[in-house]
């Protein structure tokens, strides 16, 4: 869910940038136009969240948060997309026990 929003919000911003790029863009130099956009700032905003939310996806089915440096590769992608489309352990793994969102944590107090 996180992800999508994220994408939503990216997408809106790209046609905002594309019509303020189209109608103001002519005050600045092609490298500035490039740089200085409303996406490129909420990518920058996000890319932490975003790293922290992959890595806590891997520890939900198992995996070490170092196999997110697979996207590195080009073809690793596809793997971790894959990984990001399975279900969640039922048991407990070494990164804790599942918790749905209507629950509490076992070891809260």
């Amino acid at each position: 869910m996180f992800t999508l929003v994220l994408m939503i919000i990216a997408f809106v911003l790209g046609i905002l940038d594309g019509v303020m790029l189209g109608v103001m863009g002519y005050t600045l130099n092609e490298a500035e136009t490039q740089l200085f956009t409303l996406g490129n700032a909420y990518s920058l905003v996000t890319l932490i969240p975003s790293i922290s939310v992959s890595v806590r996806r891997l520890h939900d089915i198992d995996k070490s948060g170092w196999w997110l440096l697979l996207v590195f590769t080009g073809i690793g992608i596809l793997l971790i997309i894959y990984w990001a489309c399975l279900g969640s352990d039922e048991d407990e793994n070494r990164y804790g026990s599942l918790v749905l969102p209507d629950q509490e944590p076992l070891n809260a107090e």
